[in-house]
């Protein structure tokens, strides 16, 4: 009996761990069924950026390109002009006789057509130089270009470099020279080999960060409002909030930017007149510009019709003023040595995170101050 006892006890212990396993029951559980733990949702790669502007790219390729430096001319003759949409960073430096020009600095974005191509002054040599760029233009006075050589740029003037560039029929010369970033390339990579990638030289907000800086001003204006509501109520602004800002130049090339509430972005205005593309006949915009306050002296250096070239006094401090969002950061510039990008911090020496897009940095002189409004 005991055999057959025994036996029996066993049988009935291996169906009830039997009847356990089928349940999917726990020795220690409250009988549930164990739960397998969702896998870790893969982190979406982070997106791929200009390293000059900032903009999402998704031709990789167009930012492993070496940058294009193209001076474009501002006198009412060469208005519109072509392909300032196009680029990264475009700066505005004043010459002789009050008038600006342009240097407009191409990666992530190509253009077919840019112009009008015209000469170099000093002060584009310590702009450019940090970007090492191909460099294109239309000679310049005799010290400019000696200046040139001797800094080691890639020197891409159309005097050497003519089937780069080509004249238009539509416009008088000097008005008329124009090239697109393909072709300089093109005509520039076999002398001026490439190899490598460009270093970023400004530091941009996230999507996230431009999102908070747009609702930041809406945030601002609502508080506005509401305290012109209750007049009799203290009211301590938190952001400088403005709707535009007149640059001071001379009357043919002075500039307004108009902050746009719909783009998010500054519309250019050029002596009193909407600023439009030659190409896309489009308002030109940015969505960060800078003014940066320059010390304007005699260089000594002189344009081909023997007239002083302003030194800007790019290389150095100073104080500088950052728009972006419809917002004004008060700020400081510095710039030690050729090699270095400028960088741009606000009072408490942090660095200032750009909106990403197109930058526009105007070359203020340092005795004119812009008006805001």
């Amino acid at each position: 009996m005991k055999g057959s006892s025994g036996k029996a006890l066993k049988a009935t212990a291996l169906a009830a761990l039997l009847v356990l396993s089928l349940s999917g029951c726990s020795w220690f559980g409250s009988g549930k069924k164990a739960e397998k733990k969702p896998a870790a949702a893969a982190k979406a790669p982070a997106p791929v950026t200009c390293p000059l502007c900032g903009s999402a790219v998704t031709d990789t390729g167009a930012i492993m390109q070496r940058p294009c430096a193209v001076k474009v001319e501002n006198d009412p003759a060469a208005r519109p002009q072509s392909g300032l949409d196009r680029a990264c960073i475009v700066y505005e430096e004043v010459t002789e006789g009050g008038i600006t020009r342009f240097m407009a600095v191409f990666l992530c974005r190509s253009a077919d057509e840019v112009g009008p191509v015209r000469s170099a002054r000093p002060a584009d040599i310590e702009l450019a130089f940090p970007f090492n760029p191909l460099f294109c233009h239309c000679g310049g006075g005799p010290q400019t270009l000696s200046l040139l050589e001797r800094s080691g740029i890639c020197d891409l003037d159309e005097m050497a470099w003519t089937g780069a560039y080509w004249r238009s029929s539509d416009r008088r010369a000097p008005h008329n020279l124009y090239s697109a970033t393909a072709r300089l390339r093109q005509a520039g990579n076999g002398a001026y080999p490439w190899q490598g990638e460009v270093a970023s030289p400004l530091s941009f907000l996230d999507q996230a960060g431009v999102v908070k800086l747009l609702d930041a001003r809406a945030s601002e204006l609502a508080r506005i409002l509401a305290a012109a509501s209750s007049p009799g109520k203290q009211f301590t602004p938190k952001l400088a909030i403005i709707n535009g800002v007149n640059v001071p130049y001379d009357p043919t090339c002075v500039v307004r930017w108009q902050y746009d509430p719909a783009s998010g972005r500054f519309l250019r205005f050029v002596a009193g007149k909407p600023h439009a593309d030659g190409v896309t006949g489009t308002q030109l915009a940015a969505d960060t510009v800078v003014l940066q306050y320059v010390t304007e002296s005699p260089s000594g250096v002189v344009d081909v019709n023997g007239v002083d070239s302003p030194d800007l006094g790019v290389l150095g401090f100073g104080r500088a003023q950052v728009f972006m969002g419809g917002q004004l950061i008060d700020a400081n510039w510095e710039k030690n040595t050729r090699e270095e990008h400028t960088r741009y911090t606000d009072n408490y020496g942090k660095v200032i995170d750009l909106k990403p897009g197109s930058i526009w940095v105007e070359l203020v002189p340092a005795d004119r101050q812009a008006t805001l409004d």
